[in-house]
């Protein structure tokens, strides 16, 4: 094929489209309907199936061992409603777990409500997170401002505190509060450093908090002895010994009895993943109190994404949107299918004409499918501004979510590589008929 019948066919198209402009505009309105609804789905599954963290999360896992001393149950809150599995631990097994350091770091988290009050008597309910020296670096933690804590600081149990340059303008009226004072459930954190706003999208360390939080992020950072200290702590749990008050197990977790903690581990080959798993299988082995309650030793070590599959935390509904909008882009695919079909044999004689006069079958079906392809290609600029609108309707929604929905580089290139796709497929089938007409029936009948 050469450039010239490239161009010859192109400029063919171009007529073409401007032929019967109705039923080509009905049919630039269809795909562009079909892929708005498509894309604006897709747009809002490809942003919640995003890596939380680009280039770090890979080296990322989860940790636990069970280590409960009390009878395998689901556990239920208050209200009846059933809790989930985190896969926390309690703080002596996460203790002994960060005195083994068999990764390459690793760190407890765990996300507390928090008081917080400045020096100029202000104060706001944040969202704390309990955690250990390592998470600033693992979870690539930008500081403006300050560092972040030690190990030693961490066993001492300071009580210091790493807060977000948005909580330092709200507490002090600027964000270097490096050295100030913050009191957080009336005990005194002295500010060791200040940090950009971390929110990953999804949640991933802390679910039990939040899956897509939308404004919500941790604007404080603390050691965890520390928050313990300070009182704080969690209302929630994935299981208690039982030597523990059940009653009062959903109102407040004892921090030494109860799984609270979530422990992450970063490890850089799958050499040193096997070996942690074998460490954690060893240590869970070494439990033997658990087989007075039935239980067999049991750990894991999780990916990111493992453990992001493991709790579904795309909702389940978004995935349904893509298949239904899918679906009904294959219904607009048909309709255009038929609107191009109709379309190209109104040229029956026009195209047996050509064909007697030296056109080949190549030629006839290539100017067409060139058509169907632009006719396409115009659907997916109508169908532009169109996502664009719907993930605004999407974002009005309060669903948690939905303030994630964006069309990114990424989906803006697939919304016209989809066109052309479309493109070529509801253009073949009319294409290869209207290249099938016999040229001396077409002849004779003119």
């Amino acid at each position: 094929m050469t450039l010239y019948m490239v161009g010859y066919s192109m400029e063919l198209a171009l007529r073409g489209l401007r032929r019967y402009p109705k039923t080509t505009a009905l049919a630039v309105l269809t795909v562009a309907i079909g892929l708005a609804a498509s894309m604006t789905t897709l747009a809002l599954l490809h942003m919640l199936s995003a890596d939380p963290l680009p280039g770090r999360s890979q080296h990322l896992y989860l940790a636990w061992v069970d280590a409960v001393e009390a009878k395998s149950q689901t556990f239920t809150s208050l209200d009846g409603v059933t809790t989930y599995d985190y896969k926390r631990l309690k703080m002596p097994d996460a203790e002994a777990l960060l005195a083994a350091h068999k990764g390459t770091l690793q760190t407890v988290v765990a996300d507390l409500d928090a008081r917080v009050e400045g020096s100029n008597g202000q104060h706001f309910n944040e969202q704390l997170l309990a955690t250990g020296s390592d998470f600033i670096s693992m979870f690539g933690v930008a500081l403006r401002d300050g560092r972040s804590w030690t190990v030693a600081e961490d066993a001492a149990r300071a009580p210091i505190a790493v807060i977000d340059s948005g909580l330092a303008q709200k507490l002090f009226g600027t964000p270097r509060a490096v050295g100030r004072v913050v009191q957080i459930k009336n005990h005194a954190f002295r500010v060791i450093g200040v940090s950009q706003p971390y929110s990953p999208q999804p949640h991933f360390y802390g679910l039990n908090a939040w899956a897509f939080g939308g404004d919500s992020q941790e604007s404080i950072f603390v050691p965890y002895g520390a928050a313990v200290d300070a009182g704080l702590a969690s209302s929630s749990t994935d299981g208690c010994d039982d030597a523990t008050d059940k009653g009062k197990r959903f109102i407040a977790v004892d921090p030494l009895h109860c799984e609270w903690l979530a422990y992450w581990v970063q490890l850089g080959t799958p050499q040193d993943v096997a070996a942690y798993r074998s460490f954690l299988d060893h240590y869970a082995q070494q439990q033997t109190s658990l087989g007075s309650y039935g239980k067999k030793p049991q750990s894991q070590l999780l990916s990111v994404q493992q453990w992001l599959t493991l709790q579904n935390v795309i909702p389940d509904n978004v995935r349904l949107n893509v298949w239904l909008a899918g679906s009904f882009l294959v219904l607009c695919m048909v309709n255009v299918a038929g609107l191009l079909a109709a379309k190209f044999m109104r040229r029956s004689v026009e195209v047996g004409i050509r064909r007697a006069l030296g056109a080949s079958r190549r030629a006839v079906m290539l100017h067409h499918l060139f058509e169907a392809g632009m006719v396409c290609f115009l659907g997916g600029a109508l169908a532009w501004p169109l996502t664009l609108l719907g993930l605004a309707l999407l974002r009005m929604q309060d669903q948690g979510f939905t303030d994630l929905a964006r069309l990114d580089v990424a989906m803006f290139a697939a919304l016209f590589a989809l066109a052309l796709g479309v493109g070529a497929l509801v253009g073949l089938l009319p294409s290869w008929r209207v290249s099938m007409v016999q040229p001396g029936l077409q002849v004779k009948s003119a």
